[in-house]
C-alpha cells in the first residue's frame, strides 16, 4: 500500500469528519454513531470504484458537476436543518419518523462522495488495485467519522445549541470547503 493512497484518503475522509462532528452534536447512541460511519465509509469506499467503472471518460464528464451536485445536496440538507421548525419544541408534535434521519444520512454520505468519482480513474496512475483503494478509502472514513461524531458529541455536551441548526451551519461550511478544493 502506497503512502499516497493513505495520503489520498485522508483527504477524501475529510469532509466526512466535518460533517460527523455537527450530527454528533445531537447526542446518538454509540450504536448509530457506528452505522453512521459505516454508512459514509460505504459511500467513501464505492464511489471511485464507480468511477472505475463507467470508465475515465464519464468520470471525468461527471467529475465536475459531481463535486458541485454533492456541494447542492449539502447545501440543501443544511439549509434545512437550519431552518426547519424545532418539532421537539411543540409538545403537541409528533416525532418524526425513524426514517427520516436515515434518508437524510443516506442523502449527506452521497453528496459527501460523489466528488470521489473522479479519483477513480487516477487510481492507476498510484499502481494500487481499485479493491485495495476501497478497502483502505472505506476504513480512513469510517475512523475519521468515528472520531468526528465523538468529537461532536464532546462538543455538544459543552455548547447549548440545537443539534440541527449546529449540523446546518456544519454542512454549509463542509459546501463551501468543497467549493474550495
Amino acid at each position: 500500500m502506497s503512502w499516497q493512497l493513505v495520503l489520498l484518503a485522508l483527504a477524501l475522509g475529510f469532509n466526512n469528519a466535518i460533517a460527523a462532528v455537527a450530527l454528533g452534536s445531537g447526542g446518538m447512541s454509540r450504536r448509530h454513531q457506528l452505522r453512521t460511519a459505516l454508512l459514509f465509509a460505504v459511500f467513501e469506499a464505492l464511489m471511485p470504484v464507480i468511477g472505475v467503472i463507467i470508465g475515465e471518460g464519464a468520470a471525468a464528464f461527471l467529475g465536475r458537476g459531481a463535486k458541485y451536485l454533492g456541494v447542492a445536496v449539502l447545501v440543501g440538507v443544511g439549509l434545512y436543518s437550519l431552518f426547519h421548525r424545532d418539532k421537539a419544541a411543540d409538545d403537541a408534535a409528533p416525532a418524526p419518523p425513524a426514517h427520516a434521519f436515515g434518508v437524510k444520512l443516506v442523502l449527506m454520505s452521497i453528496a459527501l462522495s460523489l466528488d470521489n468519482l473522479t479519483v477513480g480513474f487516477g487510481l492507476g496512475m498510484l499502481h494500487v488495485s481499485v479493491g485495495m483503494s476501497a478497502v483502505v478509502f472505506g476504513l480512513v472514513s469510517l475512523v475519521m467519522t468515528f472520531a468526528g461524531l465523538e468529537l461532536g458529541r464532546l462538543i455538544g455536551r459543552a455548547v447549548n445549541i440545537s443539534s440541527d441548526r449546529l449540523t446546518g451551519v456544519v454542512l454549509l461550511a463542509t459546501a463551501g470547503i468543497m467549493l474550495l478544493q
